[in-house]
């Protein structure tokens, strides 16, 4: 078990404890909203993809965006939630892993985040359609649901690479990610 060192386990968790910080007022929102304004809910979704996409790309190792969800739900238990909160942080960030694995953690490259993250939003979308009632839904609130559930994840996923990016010229991971790749 080489990637489990104390280096890169105190890094995710400070990155699971500031998402699970940043997660607390998003749950409280998400189920205020979730049923009785979805679009709203739709638009918010991707706040869940800061966490695991900052872990991947500032430690690049396997098991970290995991890692740092499952420490972020056990923060939002407090939440209204409750334990469901680890099965969702979670659920998200062994989505994100999924993409790097299929790689065999390989490739780091922006594109994989954005295509795994769209991924996973079809696989919500399908589960999502009949909680949020969208057969119900005019066309046009159809497509706004869709269309403000993908742009979320992808304004949200490139706000976690910029966040992941600025940590890593701060020095945050040294010693912990591997060298990048010459090429």
């Amino acid at each position: 078990m080489k990637n489990l060192t104390t280096r890169y386990l105190m890094a995710c968790a400070a990155i699971g404890a500031a998402t699970g910080v940043l997660l607390i007022p998003a749950f409280f929102v998400s189920f205020a909203i979730s049923a009785a304004v979805p679009l709203a809910y739709a638009a918010m979704a991707g706040v869940w993809f800061l966490g695991p996409v900052v872990a991947l790309a500032v430690l690049r190792r396997p098991g970290a965006a995991v890692l740092t969800m499952f420490l972020a739900g056990i923060i939002n238990v407090a939440t209204p939630a409750g334990p469901s909160a680890i099965l969702t942080n979670l659920m998200v960030g062994a989505a994100l892993e999924l993409g790097f694995l299929v790689t065999l953690y390989r490739i780091w490259r922006p594109w994989l985040f954005f295509v795994t993250g769209a991924l996973f939003q079809v696989y919500y979308a399908i589960s999502a359609y009949a909680y949020f009632n969208i057969g119900d839904m005019t066309t046009a609130a159809q497509v706004g649901f869709f269309v403000l559930l993908f742009g979320s994840t992808t304004v949200f996923i490139q706000i976690g690479l910029v966040i992941a990016k600025r940590l890593i010229t701060a020095g945050v991971g040294r010693g912990v990610a591997p060298a990048p790749a010459v090429r």
